[in-house]
């Protein structure tokens, strides 16, 4: 996906993410991957933690155990893409987390080419 000002509508389908206000030690058991980059994060570097969550349909059983709001398993971005991150949230743009970070902002630098700050 590209950079975009405009988050499209969320119709309940899939899952959702809550962005982290600061940075985290990852406190796994073992390393895990950049949800962005893919670079290996290993524990007790620093990152972003996201927190994610699905509305399970309603009729399901994982409706009637978790409710409305079911918890996933969360995704972690290392300290480089989190710092994109962070920086490209800050512009106003939404942003996917799948999406490489390091090339979102090629793509931010590619739009403002020229631009006198």
């Amino acid at each position: 996906m590209s950079l975009s000002c405009a988050c499209p509508d969320w119709e309940g389908d899939g899952w959702y993410y809550f962005g982290p206000d600061d940075y985290t030690c990852l406190d796994t058991k073992r390393s895990r991957k950049c949800c962005s980059c893919g670079e290996r994060i290993a524990v007790g570097e620093l990152c972003g933690k996201f927190l994610r969550e699905c509305n399970p349909e309603e009729d399901s059983i994982a409706h009637r155990i978790h409710g409305d709001e079911m918890p996933l398993a969360p995704w972690w971005m290392c300290e480089r893409c989190t710092d994109l991150y962070f920086s490209l949230e800050e512009l106003g743009f939404c942003i996917t987390l799948s999406d490489d970070m390091r090339q979102l902002v090629r793509e931010y630098a590619e739009m403002n080419k020229g631009e006198k700050p």
